[in-house]
């Protein structure tokens, strides 16, 4: 993992807790061990030169797909109506 996701990553895992001031920030990326643009970008505060120069993705998006749920068939049984009325006797007795 590079030194400038590493030191993102400590400042997101910290909440905002750790209170960095321009001149608190400043000096914490200057201690990192980064390549001269991935430092300026970090003190520009510039998230698109810093993924370019990182390789990452210029746009990303996320999409949940839920579960399909199975489609009755067309022609089920259950959505036919019930034509067993033909006259002939139940096969249990109905009781009033």
């Amino acid at each position: 993992m590079s030194n400038a996701i590493q030191f993102l990553e400590t400042l997101g895992r910290s909440g905002g807790m750790i209170p960095f001031h321009d001149k608190a920030y400043a000096d914490a990326v200057a201690l990192l061990e980064v390549d001269h643009m991935q430092r300026q970008a970090l003190l520009n505060r510039d998230a698109n030169a810093l993924s370019g120069l990182l390789g990452g993705r210029s746009k990303m998006m996320m999409q949940v797909w839920a579960p399909q749920e199975d489609a009755p068939d067309e022609h089920s049984q259950e959505d036919e109506p019930d034509d067993s009325d033909d006259g002939a006797p139940m096969d249990e007795p109905f009781e009033r």
